[in-house]
């Protein structure tokens, strides 16, 4: 699979399945937000291990949704802020997904 096969496949999921939310920054007193479409799910009781905690969820953005934007050039981490349906989450891992060298996803762990 090409990555822009990846990206256009990951794209219409989520444009099908996912939900509004917005990623949050906070530097400098500055608060920047986006708005983008993710899939969210809670953790499986067996996949709750490690660093993962019950109530955590995994957040699923395609890259085109952070292309231009400050979540662009500096990657999201541990402790950005998503929204999702209003309550503040804290991102406490980021995992991007690579095909080749260009980014076709990006995971999220997200708790809060």
């Amino acid at each position: 699979m090409t990555p822009a096969a990846a990206i256009s496949m990951l794209d219409r999921t989520v444009g099908r399945h996912g939900q509004a939310v917005t990623l949050r920054r906070l530097s400098g007193g500055v608060q920047a937000d986006l708005a983008v479409r993710a899939f969210v799910r809670e953790y499986r009781p067996d996949e709750i291990v490690g660093a993962i905690a019950q109530g955590d969820s995994h957040v699923v953005l395609s890259p085109t949704q952070v292309f231009g934007s400050v979540f662009e050039t500096a990657a999201l981490a541990r402790n950005d802020k998503v929204v999702i349906r209003g309550r503040v989450r804290n991102v406490q891992s980021a995992e991007p997904v690579f095909v080749g060298d260009q980014l076709v996803r990006i995971n999220l762990q997200v708790r809060g």
